[in-house]
């Protein structure tokens, strides 16, 4: 089953509610008044500069079934799952 994530404020800047990302390494959470896809920023926890996904996007790939994982997944990290799974076509990203 192919997952279809629409986000209704991919470029806007919103100052009136706080949004979680998540640390594609170690799975830390930070929170953030804006609303995009990823951010980039360097870990509190881990150290690792990278991607945190917003966790609409991280819940989504805990959704694909397991069968349709591609090799690999359990080793991936979320940054690596997310476009392994764009690339395999299980998530497809749309605007409303």
């Amino acid at each position: 089953m192919k997952r279809v994530i629409t986000s209704e404020y991919p470029d806007d800047v919103r100052t009136d509610v706080s949004e979680t990302y998540v640390c594609a390494r170690c799975q830390a959470a930070v929170e953030r008044e804006f609303e995009v896809r990823s951010i980039i920023k360097t870990c509190d926890e881990c150290g690792e500069n990278g991607r945190f996904l917003h966790r609409s996007l991280v819940e989504s790939l805990s959704e694909i079934a397991t069968e349709n994982r591609p090799a690999g997944w359990e080793q991936m990290t979320l940054d690596e799952r997310f476009e392994a799974a764009l690339k395999e076509g299980l998530i497809t990203i749309t605007r409303k």
